[in-house]
């Protein structure tokens, strides 16, 4: 059996290929501006030197962030669910897993069998990801392979109180500007980001043992500072950035055999920042996907969709999951001035939030 994962990113695709549950070939190339010729790229490049053929491959998943619009894919399933199996699968007392991607990190909780129990993804801002540190690397003029090493070589680190992409950038100039040395002004960065991380951990419990996927899993400046700011060193793969679409070959193999079923556990929506925490959580081992609290919520931020089990169930309406603060009006506003909200009517008890 030949099954394959691709993992189409905000910044770089992933392909990997499976031949009775062994890995067989991989490729990893950047994303271009036509995200469909990217896919086919990655996967072509995959099958090169092979002799195998792009119609030998009998099931095919896609996941990442652009896993929607991979054209050969019979099934797309998300990155979460995907990291959690491939991590799993590498290294199977993992249980949880920090994704540190290019537009937005999260954090998983995962049981034995690589099952998403919990997850949490922080993306209100570009600050901590891929692309906030390409954009820090060019402000500073380093490559961006050097930058964990530059942090490193810090002897002075230099406090930043936001990762805001954009005052961030505004305060490392400034830094620069006042002839603060490169490596420290990197150090302090890799330390904001890092406490922002370890927030994102603790809402789902950090559990031995700990893995870190992921491009910014390759910058050595920041599993140093991770591994001193979670207590533990996370058990890295030869190559973190395949986590994703390893996962995703997996499930492709689970497909095919017609093992269909994709559990996930707690799903916690929002984000942190310096006002305060703002998540709605949804149990789906609870919620069944009725509805009431989309009819109820004064704020319009529930809907229904289908799971990575095509299972209906209780989600935060995509536009405004990066504005909560400021669309719902909080579980005590509600029980207050609403005789109906979404935590009075939902029948299983499935949701929470935390403001």
């Amino acid at each position: 059996m030949i099954t394959a994962g691709v993992e189409l990113g905000s910044l770089t695709a992933k392909a990997v290929i499976m031949r009775d549950g062994q890995i067989m070939t991989y490729s990893l190339i950047p994303v271009g501006f036509d995200a469909v010729a990217t896919a086919h790229k990655v996967i072509n490049k995959a099958l090169e030197g092979t002799g195998l053929a792009f119609d030998g491959i009998e099931y095919i998943v896609s996941t990442g962030y652009g896993r929607v619009i991979v054209p050969f894919a019979q099934r797309n399933i998300t990155e979460i669910s995907c990291h959690a199996k491939g991590a799993n699968w590498l290294e199977p007392s993992i249980r949880t897993v920090l994704d540190m991607g290019g537009q937005d990190c999260k954090a998983i909780s995962c049981d034995g069998e690589g099952v998403v129990e919990n997850f949490v993804m922080n993306d209100k801002c570009a600050g901590g990801t891929g692309r906030f540190l390409e954009m820090i690397a060019e402000v500073l003029n380093i490559p961006l392979e050097e930058i964990g090493e530059a942090a490193l070589q810090s002897t002075n680190t230099i406090p930043f109180n936001t990762i805001c992409a954009v005052f961030a950038k505004s305060d490392a100039i400034q830094h620069l500007r006042g002839g603060i040395a490169k490596s420290d002004i990197l150090a302090g960065l890799h330390e904001a980001i890092a406490k922002r991380c370890l927030r994102l951990l603790k809402r789902v419990s950090i559990r031995a043992d700990f893995t870190i996927t992921g491009g910014i899993s390759k910058n050595q400046g920041m599993v140093s500072t991770l591994t001193e700011k979670v207590g533990m060193a996370p058990l890295l793969c030869d190559d973190p950035q395949l986590v994703g679409a390893l996962g995703a070959a997996l499930f492709a193999a689970e497909r095919y055999s017609g093992d269909v079923a994709i559990s996930t556990g707690r799903v916690n929506y929002g984000y942190s920042d310096g006002t305060g925490e703002y998540f709605i959580t949804v149990d789906n081992r609870r919620c069944d996907g009725c509805g009431e609290c989309v009819l109820v919520c004064p704020g319009g931020v529930f809907s229904v969709a289908r799971n990575d089990s095509d299972e209906p169930k209780a989600v935060v309406r995509e536009a405004l999951r990066q504005e909560l603060a400021f669309a719902c009006p909080g579980l005590e506003a509600c029980r207050r001035s609403l005789p109906r909200h979404c935590h009075a009517v939902c029948p299983q008890d499935a949701l929470g939030h935390s403001w």
